[in-house]
């Protein structure tokens, strides 16, 4: 299933990251938020992360949502937000055998 997910993430005091954001997809595909279930979503890079819906909203092109992401989020290094280092290959494998 295609989907466009678009995230933010922010440091919070404490260095703690936090990140929110838009996924745009089909109903069907924002169907598996129902419930309160949580989503798992892997970069093109290999990054998994967690999705939970915060507000859903139907268009005449599919549905866009409100989500939280939670997981493996990028890190604060030199001031700059940056992942840590790449995924390694069976992170993103275990993720994707959860979907």
């Amino acid at each position: 299933m295609a989907g466009q997910l678009e995230i933010e993430c922010y440091e919070q005091k404490g260095g703690h990251i936090t990140a929110s954001g838009e996924i745009e997809a089909c109903d069907s595909a924002l169907a598996l938020f129902r419930g309160g279930a949580k989503v798992a979503f892997v970069t093109e890079d290999g990054h998994a992360l967690s999705l939970a819906l915060a507000d859903a909203k139907t268009t005449p092109a599919g549905a866009v949502a409100q989500v939280v992401a939670t997981g493996d989020l990028p890190v604060m290094k030199n001031g700059l937000l940056c992942w840590s280092e790449p995924a390694p290959r069976s992170t993103a494998t275990k993720a994707a055998a959860a979907l």
